[in-house]
């Protein structure tokens, strides 16, 4: 798909795209939308009707559309994409996502508010993580208690032997 059949969400143009790696300092390949929703829901292991959806609640800024109103995806937006995926996969609400979106499309000027979220979902998952851990090791005592009462059979590999 050429460049010349993308009509941005903002219209956004060649001048536009060309800013927007400046000061992402990023290639400017990064940013010229050129996949199809189709494509980066292959790309991304999104639904085509999720990426929709994320697009509605504000979990991925609006995408460039070509002329004829089809979304078109830049790598960027594959990347951020992606980002939002990992977010979501680690517990974060998805309003505290669409903030971060929000506040990401602010500019350089929200940076310290974007660490300070992530940070504090950060603390957030290393709490499960501690907790997961434990809960792992309750279930590797049990398998140890199960393992002596049968007869000592030999662990499966993995299995904690405590």
């Amino acid at each position: 798909m050429g460049c010349s059949e993308v009509v941005g969400v903002h219209d956004k143009t060649m001048s536009d795209l060309a800013e927007l790696a400046r000061l992402l300092d990023v290639p400017l390949a990064q940013v010229v939308p050129e996949w199809s929703v189709g494509e980066v829901s292959e790309r991304t292991g999104l639904g085509i009707d999720t990426l929709r959806y994320y697009e509605r609640l504000g979990l991925i800024e609006p995408v460039s559309r070509t002329a004829g109103g089809r979304r078109v995806y830049s790598d960027l937006d594959i990347e951020r994409i992606r980002f939002v995926r990992r977010l979501r996969a680690t517990g974060m609400p998805v309003e505290t996502v669409a903030e971060y979106v929000r506040l990401r499309a602010q500019g350089p000027s929200t940076a310290r508010q974007r660490l300070d979220l992530l940070r504090e979902h950060r603390e957030i998952v290393e709490r499960q993580r501690a907790e997961l851990a434990q809960n792992v090791a309750a279930v590797d005592a049990k398998i140890a208690y199960y393992v002596h009462l049968i007869g000592g059979e030999t662990p499966a590999a993995g299995e904690a032997t405590t």
